[in-house]
């Protein structure tokens, strides 16, 4: 009996939230064009209950639903997408063709009740999901999907996610760069990790930072994120947003059980229906970011970025950029520890990279220099190595003096090497370098505290043209100092003392084509 009342409900719930109630319901969702693999990044949409995109009646259109919780969230996420140099032309969104009803009752009856039952609409919605998944997946280009789900969709999105041929699956899993799922009604607080780490955000009445009961949860389920989606510390790819008076994800009776039969109406109809702007719906900023619910676009926007970053990181790892190409030059070994490459053949030049321990070293040429002497041996023969820009003494090289088979330098000094190369500077071999360049004779390069000139800068660190430095992500700020017009800036290390940020400019990180696919956003 309870059943048939939470059909009612939620037919209820529809005609309040979408404030139509005399629009007769379309056929479920317009045609769109058939799922093709020509763009690199997808968003699937699922909305809520009784929701549509186009009015029979009056021939609105509400490409995303017409409560206005998935527009708010598809703008964020496009907003973010687009801040990540995502153009609209990498881009599709995407409705998932489900009933999104609540009550078996046909497609015409007002209110938006129909066509199925909610939990055979919400089987349908999965499946549905699951397909397309799974046809992307297939796709040769492997296109990064984003999976929004509010209320009913929410939870058409988590069950989708929690199949097997999904959360088992590897090729399909990796294909699902974010989850962000809204007003859950498959809500699970009790999952240890994913509110501690920041995945699943609370919100009070007031949108401040709330807590999160770990006995209440979704009003229809209470199903957990699959550990493949939450991830560790850093790395998941799902988030929630919930209010505390929220009662279709945060309801405090475990559904099914006789203490849920006794109060969920009263609870979601208190969400659903009390206020001005019910709870269930508050997470929309009515399509105008200097609305009346700016603090709901500021969630929406900050889920959204986040949701992105992941959705980058899993990009990165099914799409991994270039390997950079073998060290041009000759293969010898050096024997010693803690031997110093310099920017010039003489011990009185400045110090370029060190090298920790004997390793193999790449050698274009060498000459006869300054003399170095070590363990009562002196050599003045010097051999260049291009991947640290810089000379090593030959008295650290295994062999003879001079190394047979290594042409002698000719001309000035090599320039830097353009594009970044792997390096282990910092004790991590995996890391990404590139070395100073374009600074004037005389002066010096500064590491600035933050991606501009005016918060001050490292008064200790000053690089020159050959120092390697470690390139962890990118952002953008001023200008370089050179008036060229470079907005780009690194967060950089140089392996041993100082960070801080430095400008492209005086980077050989060579092309934004070229280090974007390498380099993380900041």
């Amino acid at each position: 009996m309870w059943a048939a009342a939470l059909a009612l409900l939620l037919a209820l719930a529809s005609m309040l939230s979408l404030g139509n109630a005399t629009a007769a319901r379309a056929e479920y969702p317009m045609p769109q064009p058939a799922m093709n693999c020509d763009k690199p990044w997808v968003i699937l949409s699922a909305y809520g209950t009784g929701e549509y995109d186009k009015d029979s009646s009056t021939g609105q259109i509400y490409p995303y639903g017409d409560v206005g919780v998935n527009n708010t969230y598809v703008r964020a996420l496009v907003s973010a997408l687009a801040d990540r140099h995502v153009t609209s032309d990498e881009l599709t969104v995407r409705n998932l063709p489900y009933p999104a009803s609540a009550a078996n009752l046909p497609s015409w009856f007002p209110w938006h009740l129909g066509p199925d039952d909610y939990p055979t609409s919400m089987a349908e919605g999965w499946q549905k999901l699951v397909e397309a998944i799974q046809f992307y997946s297939a796709c040769a280009s492997r296109p990064t999907l984003i999976l929004l789900g509010y209320s009913q969709g929410a939870q058409v999105v988590k069950n989708a996610i929690a199949q097997s041929v999904i959360a088992g699956n590897q090729r399909e899993s990796d294909e699902i760069g974010a989850i962000v799922d809204v007003g859950d009604a498959s809500r699970y607080n009790g999952q240890v990790g994913l509110a501690q780490r920041g995945y699943m955000t609370t919100l009070n009445p007031d949108f401040s930072v709330g807590t999160a009961d770990v006995d209440h949860g979704g009003l229809m389920q209470r199903l957990p994120v699959p550990e493949v989606f939450a991830g560790f510390v850093g790395d998941g790819r799902y988030f929630d947003v919930c209010r505390t008076d929220d009662a279709v994800c945060d309801e405090s009776a475990y559904p099914g059980s006789s203490s849920w039969q006794q109060k969920w109406l009263t609870d979601f109809a208190d969400s659903g229906f009390v206020g001005a702007d019910p709870p269930h719906v508050s997470y929309r900023d009515y399509g105008d970011s200097a609305s009346d619910n700016l603090k709901a676009h500021a969630v929406a926007a900050d889920t959204a970025g986040r949701a992105v970053a992941a959705a980058i990181r899993q990009r990165d790892i099914v799409h991994p950029g270039p390997t950079p190409p073998p060290p041009s030059g000759t293969p010898e070994q050096t024997w010693a520890t803690d031997v110093h490459v310099r920017t010039a053949p003489t011990t009185q030049a400045a110090v370029t990279a060190t090298l920790p321990s004997p390793t193999t070293v790449y050698v274009s040429c060498q000459e006869h220099a300054d003399p170095v002497t070590s363990g009562g041996v002196t050599n003045d023969v010097w051999s260049y190595l291009p991947a640290q820009h810089g000379w090593l003494s030959n008295i650290f090289l295994k062999g003879p003096a001079w190394l047979p088979g290594v042409d002698q330098c000719a001309g000035p000094t090599p320039g830097p090497p353009s594009g970044l190369y792997k390096c282990s500077i910092g004790g991590n071999p995996n890391d990404w370098c590139a070395h100073v360049t374009d600074i004037a004779p005389g002066s010096y390069l500064s590491m600035q505290n933050s991606p501009d000139y005016d918060h001050g800068h490292n008064a200790y660190y000053q690089g020159h043209n050959g120092n390697q430095l470690i390139t962890y992500c990118w952002t953008t700020g001023s200008d370089d100092a050179d008036g060229t017009g470079d907005h780009y800036w690194f967060s950089v290390d140089d392996g041993a003392n100082f960070s801080g940020y430095v400008n492209d400019r005086y980077l050989t990180t060579g092309t934004y084509a070229q280090w974007s696919k390498i380099i993380k956003h900041c």
